[in-house]
């Protein structure tokens, strides 16, 4: 009986930081035989998903693999529905028209490095990871 008041607040606490800010939930490094862009390659790509009730707007949002540039490549002007997904293929290709396909001006390294969703603010980091080589 007493746990369960406990994991009422534990969860409602845990979910807070969500309310309102889309978050990175989930990425492909080494995109083989999944799915793939308009060109037919099969890049890398990265998962952005809004968890609030509400639609987002994510012009100004960035994604970075260098935690030296946090707006390494800024997102266009384009609305995530409320519990929506984006995939933005991670392939040095930088494209950023909101009526097409989105692309970031880099890719993922398979063996590690350092990802992240950054705030239109430009300093302040929404989600961030620090990723190894597979095993």
């Amino acid at each position: 009986m007493r746990l369960l008041p406990f994991l009422t607040v534990s969860l409602l606490a845990a979910c807070l930081p969500c309310v309102a800010q889309p978050t990175i939930s989930e990425f492909l490094t080494e995109n083989s035989s999944g799915i793939t862009d308009l060109d037919g390659e099969t890049s890398d790509w990265i998962e952005i998903y809004n968890p609030s009730t509400e639609p987002i707007n994510l012009s100004g949002w960035s994604l970075t693999d260098d935690a030296g540039l946090l707006n390494k490549w800024v997102m266009p002007d384009i609305t995530l529905p409320a519990s929506g997904y984006l995939v933005i293929f991670a392939s040095g290709k930088d494209r950023n028209d909101p009526e097409e396909e989105l692309h970031t001006n880099f890719s993922l390294n398979s063996s590690g490095e350092y990802l992240a969703l950054v705030d239109p603010d430009g300093s302040t980091i929404a989600k961030e990871f620090n990723y190894g080589e597979k095993f």
